[in-house]
């Protein structure tokens, strides 16, 4: 596996090969008066890069993004002097926008409060490089100015938030990598070059409109990254005089203010809206995740056990392959909690999960159905042979050293069923496991039996 230092210089050679490859694009693609392109998405790589590499290999990184900015700058036709002014007020703005993201820029992007953090901190950093821009390059021109600054922001604003949520959303990334996060993403391709590759029909809505379908369908990545799509469809046909912003204005500097606002616009619609509904998908999967772990042992809840039990059913029937549970009981545990109170019947609980973890946990699914009775889904194994992997817990539970303010011993009654073909439901393998649970009882507890079926029935003290 590759060390963490190691991934750190990867992180930096290609935050640094991303930051040339787009800073060339921009300036090739979309290249506007005195050299400035009309998006800078290399302003946004950096401060991702910034975010996401480790403190220690921050200074590669500027010195990887430093040399690619200026040999961007040179490749595009601008002078040593003015290249290296650009260089140093895109290197002093990335660095701004990390300060300005305070002690906790390392939090997850896919929170409001993060995302207010940063639009601070983009803010910030576009007016400290707009003033060092002016200052290094000696042009203090509004158009130069303006140009600059909403070229800067927009490209962070576009192209951090993206890479982050790449970064950082898990689920994001695998919705991303399916055919119809795909196909939702060429359909924003196409909607943006109708948009903007015509002048018959002003479609400047259709962007929108296929954001808003990414947004529900894949989420805040699907959002991020359409953005992106519809900045690079849009900025290339602007720059060849296509479109509706080509046609509707006379220089290139209206033509690129306009196109900025209106990609401002478009991530200010779009981009709350993906992050609200990101956090309320959290949200109801962690209630979920809650609903269906038991809040004492941290096993699976009786619906959740019983689903899975149900889908193990389905499975065994489809590739004819066995099935087994184990219903486990605690002896006598009511006049535990009568004698000792709750809290320590709570404890004993616990402990005894632990057990079945250690026994049973390598071998099957456990889960909680109430009280104190449990159960174990085995796959791929029959009752008879997981007898005596049942048995050790019983065993183990039966030779435990309790503390002196508890029973001085606990004992478990266990009952395992197979499953046949005329199980048709998870209630019909419950009822044969606890049968055999019953027999256990009634043959003196301390003690496992396997139900009907089996050629081993019983193991016991």
């Amino acid at each position: 596996m590759m060390t963490t230092s190691r991934r750190d210089f990867a992180k930096v050679a290609l935050f640094s090969l991303l930051y040339f490859a787009c800073a060339l694009v921009a300036l090739y693609v979309t290249g506007g008066e005195d050299g400035i392109a009309a998006i800078w998405p290399a302003s946004g790589v950096f401060i991702a890069g910034l975010l996401l590499v480790h403190r220690e290999h921050r200074g590669p990184l500027i010195a990887g993004v430093a040399a690619a900015s200026l040999a961007a700058n040179l490749w595009g036709g601008i002078s040593w002097l003015v290249a290296a002014g650009y260089t140093i007020a895109n290197i002093i703005e990335g660095l701004i926008a990390l300060l300005a993201m305070g002690p906790r820029r390392g939090t997850s992007f896919v929170t409001p409060r993060t995302l207010l953090r940063f639009l601070w901190a983009v803010a910030v950093a576009t007016a400290a490089s707009t003033a060092m821009a002016a200052a290094l390059s000696l042009n203090l021109s509004l158009t130069f100015l303006s140009s600059w600054a909403t070229t800067v922001m927009l490209g962070m604003a576009t192209v951090t938030p993206t890479i982050m949520f790449l970064a950082q959303d898990k689920r994001g990334r695998d919705k991303l990598a399916s055919l119809p996060a795909v196909a939702v993403l060429a359909m924003v391709a196409g909607l943006s070059v109708a948009a903007f590759g015509q002048t018959e029909y002003p479609l400047l809505f259709l962007p929108m409109a296929g954001l808003a379908f990414a947004t529900f369908s894949i989420g805040l990545s699907g959002t991020a990254l359409g953005i992106v799509v519809v900045t690079a469809v849009g900025s290339l046909l602007t720059a060849m005089g296509e479109g509706p912003v080509s046609l509707s204005f006379d220089t290139i500097t209206r033509q690129v203010l306009y196109f900025q606002a209106y990609l401002l616009c478009l991530i200010a619609s779009t981009l709350p809206l993906a992050v609200l509904l990101t956090r309320l998908e959290d949200e109801a999967e962690r209630n979920l995740e809650l609903a269906e772990t038991d809040a004492l042992t941290g096993l699976a809840t009786r619906r959740k056990i019983l689903t899975l039990l149900d889908q193990a059913m389905t499975r065994a029937m489809a590739h004819r392959q066995p099935l087994s549970i184990a219903m486990i009981d605690l002896d006598h545990f009511k006049r535990i909690n009568d004698r000792f109170g709750h809290e320590k019947g709570d404890e004993i609980l616990r402990t005894v999960t632990d057990m079945m973890r250690d026994q049973l946990g390598a071998h099957g699914t456990l889960g909680r159905l109430g009280g104190e009775e449990f159960i174990v889904i085995f796959e791929g194994i029959n009752a008879a042979e997981r007898l005596d992997v049942c048995d050790l817990l019983r065993q183990a539970a039966a030779d435990h050293a309790w503390p002196s303010d508890g029973p001085e011993q606990v004992t478990l009654s266990i009952g395992l069923a197979d499953f046949s073909p005329e199980h048709k439901f998870p209630g019909e393998m419950l009822r044969d496991a606890d049968n055999a649970l019953y027999r256990a009882k009634d043959g003196g507890r301390n003690r496992c039996e396997v139900g009907p079926g089996s050629s081993v029935r019983v193991a016991s003290a």
